[in-house]
């Protein structure tokens, strides 16, 4: 006699940032902009940033873009994040 085990979703499935990016196959930079212009909207529970996986399917399946305007209005709201996401790395001297 084969018997089968069933479990029930205690409720939405949530994915986090780094399953995130691994679903939906995009850097940390584009999922920090999907979040800040309201594409991608986290759940916040304690310290973890979570994410709805209805809305990373739908991102999935449908897509999203960003405009420039979308990001303009998005660095007013908080230029000092921003500000770090648009530096780019510097390259060390060497002292060899």
């Amino acid at each position: 006699m084969i018997t089968t085990r069933t479990t029930r979703d205690t409720g939405p499935r949530l994915f986090t940032r780094a399953e995130a990016l691994a679903i939906l196959r995009i850097g940390e930079t584009t999922l920090f902009w999907l979040q800040r212009t309201g594409k991608l909207r986290p759940i916040r529970i304690g310290g973890r940033v979570l994410f709805n996986a209805a809305e990373i399917r739908r991102l999935a399946t449908h897509g999203a873009t960003l405009t420039d305007a979308e990001k303009e209005a998005a660095a007013k709201r908080d230029p000092e994040a921003t500000a770090c996401a648009r530096e780019a790395p510097r390259p060390r001297a060497s002292t060899g």
